[in-house]
């Protein structure tokens, strides 16, 4: 089986956990795989598996997009793959049909009209498959695969010390999407009353000045130390006592997994996804997006759980992360592909004969 990623630079800004992990998953078991994006995308540790391949975003000037869509187009022939997986927006305008399965990642509900060139659409979210059934893509041409928990094992484990930052100290770990409004600057006004408390935070997005800036106005800065490596962020969790995820639907599901993997108490914004993981005070906690008065008194409460208390919550969720690791996962994916393969092939012979 070979595996084409077709990849926009956004979306992986947005997704990079996800995709990061799948592709490092798939690499570990021994599936081959290609992959062409956008300039400009820096698609971090993925140049250790395969060549990368950069189309140009071309605005202007029919015979210039003429050439882009030939060089996309003889790059895809020599590949030869079973399978192409597209992910985002501007990887489906730029993916070309051939003598492959095709199929769009979606995590987000996305106007489904923009879907017509893909033969399947592949989520790791139960809403997100309801939402794309109910919108045209009903039956077999869409399916779920859980997430998965990829499992760090060459990463260099580090020390407080590394981050001076004094080996008694307790630390809170927080991660999310760099953007403005989505819940960053009311958590970030809570935590940063907390004295005691040194600070990971790890996340990417588009806003990432903005977010600095304001750990600098809520005076926490000079005691956050930022995580900006995928592959760091669960090394980060183990030294950690307690872990705040702040994102806007989207890269939440795999971050509240690794948080329950590395044994740490949750505590998440108000959304979708945290309501499809998470029962509050059971495997986490879940607080209002816009309400520092009740995030602060549930950030008081979570401090001030006794051993046992904890210990039940981080018990329940950590069985429960179980069942999401690549080691439990990676062959139904595999299963999966090589089933739609062998369906694609199959309605092939059946239209030549």
């Amino acid at each position: 089986m070979k595996i084409l990623h077709f990849i926009d630079g956004e979306y992986f800004a947005n997704h990079k956990k996800t995709i990061m992990e799948l592709i490092f998953a798939l690499h570990q078991y021994g599936i081959k795989q290609e992959f062409i994006t956008s300039f400009n995308t820096d698609l971090e540790g993925i140049s250790n598996i395969s060549n990368i391949v950069f189309w140009k975003n071309i605005k202007k000037g029919k015979f210039k997009k003429f050439l882009n869509k030939l060089f996309i187009l003889r790059f895809v022939s020599k590949v030869q793959p079973d399978i192409v997986i597209k992910w985002g927006r501007d990887a489906r305008k730029h993916a070309v049909s051939g003598n492959f399965v095709s199929i769009s990642f979606v995590n987000e509900c996305e106007n489904m009209e923009h879907f017509d060139k893909s033969d399947y659409i592949m989520t790791n979210l139960e809403r997100v498959l309801d939402y794309v059934k109910n919108n045209g893509f009903s039956g077999a041409k869409a399916f779920y695969l859980p997430p998965i928990i990829y499992e760090y094992v060459n990463v260099k484990p580090f020390s407080k010390r590394d981050f001076f930052i004094p080996e008694k100290s307790k630390i809170i770990y927080i991660a999310g999407t760099f953007k403005k409004n989505i819940g960053f600057e009311n958590m970030f006004e809570v935590v940063s009353s907390i004295q005691d408390r040194y600070f990971f935070i790890a996340g990417f997005g588009k806003d990432e000045e903005h977010i600095y800036d304001y750990a600098s106005r809520v005076n926490m800065k000079a005691r956050s130390r930022f995580i900006h490596d995928i592959d760091k962020s669960f090394e980060a969790l183990k030294l950690s006592d307690l872990a705040i995820l702040t994102f806007d639907d989207i890269e939440l599901h795999k971050n509240i997994l690794q948080a329950w993997l590395a044994k740490k108490i949750v505590i998440t914004l108000h959304n979708s996804i945290a309501l499809e993981f998470i029962k509050d005070g059971v495997n986490g906690f879940i607080v209002p997006r816009n309400d520092t008065y009740l995030f602060r008194k549930k950030l008081k409460e979570v401090l001030n759980l006794t051993e046992e208390e904890k210990n039940k919550i981080i018990e329940n969720a950590y069985n429960q992360a179980q069942n999401f690791l690549v080691s439990s996962l990676i062959n139904q994916y595999i299963k999966t592909f090589d089933l739609l393969i062998d369906q694609y092939h199959s309605r092939k012979n059946l239209l030549h004969n």
